[in-house]
């Protein structure tokens, strides 16, 4: 994405990009060639485009042998919740991803999911009346605090228009398990 691609180039200046092919696809002799070794390499994608997704994970899988490697991306991606893209190659590259809230067993524990809604109510209540009993008052902690309830993060920050916004969130990852654990 263009404006990913922008914010990179501006802000994380020693970061690398693949070329791409002449019709639009990811390089993957190229991405390669980017690769480190004995040294984590992660790629960031960001696209929609089935055909890229599916170059990238593959040129990364063949890659593996040889280099330490791992693929991340910055938001919600539909394209890989689509029967072409193969979970158990995410898995195997670690799909590193960001969340609001960390993804429990509790569905194993009690054979029902909680609702999202409910939990996430819970904690945005139970964080605030945490906050309100301090000692401090409620806007120096907001400002001064980062806090986690039961499935969610709190770290607030000052929004230039005014008013607070919430930019806590889980860094989560695909294990070769096939299960979501919390990059730490």
């Amino acid at each position: 994405k263009g404006s990913v691609i922008q914010y990179i180039k501006e802000n994380h200046k020693d970061v690398q990009f693949s070329a791409l092919t002449a019709n639009g696809g990811v390089s993957a002799d190229n991405l390669k060639s980017l690769f480190v070794k004995d040294k984590m390499n992660y790629v960031v994608m960001e696209t929609g485009n089935t055909g890229m997704i599916k170059t990238t994970v593959a040129a990364m899988l063949s890659a593996m042998s040889a280099y330490k490697v791992q693929l991340v991306i910055l938001e919600t991606n539909e394209t890989l919740d689509t029967d072409e893209v193969s979970i158990a190659n995410l898995a195997k590259l670690n799909l590193m991803y960001p969340s609001v809230n960390r993804e429990k067993e509790f569905k194993k524990k009690n054979r029902v999911d909680p609702s999202v809604f409910a939990t996430r109510g819970f904690d945005i209540t139970f964080d605030t009346m945490m906050r309100l009993s301090q000692d401090k008052k409620y806007q120096n902690t907001i400002e001064e605090v980062a806090t986690e309830q039961v499935d969610n993060k709190f770290e607030y920050y000052k929004k230039e228009g005014g008013g607070y916004a919430n930019k806590g969130i889980y860094i989560l990852y695909y294990d070769t398990d096939l299960t979501i654990k919390e990059a730490k």
